[in-house]
C-alpha cells in the first residue's frame, strides 16, 4: 500500500521527470525557429548584396562576320556585319558600338570603325578582323549553411560581371572590276571550268583555286567561302587568313566541292560545282 505522501512525490516526481524532457523539447523547438528566421534573414541580405539575381541573362559565346567572304572592285565597298552566337542557342547581329575593326593591309582594302564598311583601294587580299568585347553576367551568390554548436554558420561568394574578347575574321579580295561569275578548279592559274576530282585514301590533300571573271589575276581563293556537301568524306579549310580551300580527305565517297562570294553589288556569286571522288 502506497501512503499518500509516497503516492504524492512519486507523482510529483513523475510531473517533473515529464516537465524535465518536454523543456528539453520545447526548449529546441524554441530553437528552431530562432535559428530559421536568422538563415532568412541572411539569405534575404546575401541576395539583396548581390542584386539578387534569379534570372542569368544569355552570355556570347562566339562571333562571325557576315558575309564570310567578299570580292569587290577598287573603290567599291562591301558592308560587313558581326553576329554572334549566344549561350542559349540564339543567334542575333551584335551591336556596332561595340566592335572595332581593323585591316590587315589597308593599302588594299580599308575598313570603318566602328561601322565595318569596306572599301577596296588596290587589287589583292586583306584580312577584316572584329574585335567584340562582350560582357559574361555573374551567377549571382552561393551561399553556404551550417550549424555549430548550436549557432548557424553561413557564408557567401558572390560572381560579378566579367568581360570577354572575341574575334572573328573574313577575307576581301579586291580586282580591279566587279566580279560577275567564279570559276574553280586543281590547278593553279588555270580558268578552265573543271567538274571532277580524284583522291586516294584517306588524310590526302588536294589544292583548289578560285578566279573570278576568267581572269587568272582574279585569284579569289583566300576570300571565297569553300564548302563540301560531305564533310564525312572531306574536308575544306575555309576563312582562314591563308591556306583556303585546302581539301582533306576523311574517308570513301563522293562529296560536291563549291565556293561563293559576295560581291560589291551584294550579289553572291556561285561557283560551279566540282565533284570529289575519295577512292
Amino acid at each position: 500500500m502506497v501512503s499518500a505522501g509516497t503516492q504524492d512525490s512519486f507523482v510529483g516526481n513523475h510531473h517533473e521527470f515529464l516537465s524535465g524532457a518536454n523543456g528539453r523539447r520545447t526548449e529546441r523547438f524554441r530553437q528552431r525557429p530562432v535559428l530559421t528566421a536568422a538563415v532568412v534573414l541572411f539569405l534575404s541580405a546575401c541576395l539583396t548584396s548581390c542584386g539578387g539575381r534569379f534570372f542569368i541573362p544569355p552570355s556570347l559565346s562566339t562571333t562571325y562576320i557576315n558575309p564570310a567572304g567578299a570580292t569587290i572592285a577598287t573603290s567599291k565597298t562591301v558592308q560587313l556585319t558581326v553576329h554572334g552566337m549566344y549561350s542559349d542557342g540564339n543567334q542575333q547581329e551584335v551591336n556596332g558600338d561595340s566592335v572595332a575593326w581593323s585591316s590587315s593591309d589597308p593599302a588594299v582594302a580599308t575598313v570603318t570603325s566602328p561601322g565595318g564598311l569596306v572599301t577596296g583601294a588596290s587589287a589583292g587580299t586583306a584580312t577584316i578582323t572584329a574585335t567584340t568585347t562582350a560582357t559574361i553576367p555573374g551567377t549571382g551568390c552561393q551561399v553556404t549553411v551550417s550549424v555549430a554548436n548550436g549557432s548557424p554558420v553561413l557564408a557567401k561568394t558572390c560572381y560579378g560581371d566579367s568581360t570577354e574578347t572575341l574575334t572573328s575574321t573574313v577575307n576581301v579580295n579586291v580586282t580591279q572590276a566587279e566580279v560577275k561569275r567564279a570559276v574553280i578548279n586543281t590547278a593553279q592559274g588555270s580558268t578552265l571550268s573543271q567538274n571532277t576530282a580524284e583522291l586516294s585514301g584517306a588524310q590526302a590533300t588536294l589544292q583548289f583555286y578560285a578566279y573570278g571573271n576568267g581572269d587568272a589575276s582574279n585569284d579569289l581563293t583566300q576570300s571565297v567561302t569553300w564548302t563540301s556537301s560531305d564533310p564525312k568524306v572531306a574536308t575544306i579549310s575555309n576563312g582562314l587568313p591563308s591556306g583556303n580551300g585546302l581539301v582533306t580527305s576523311v574517308g570513301t565517297g563522293t562529296t560536291n566541292i563549291t565556293a561563293t562570294t559576295t560581291n560589291s553589288a551584294g550579289q553572291v556569286i556561285n561557283s560551279q560545282t566540282i565533284v570529289l571522288t575519295v577512292q
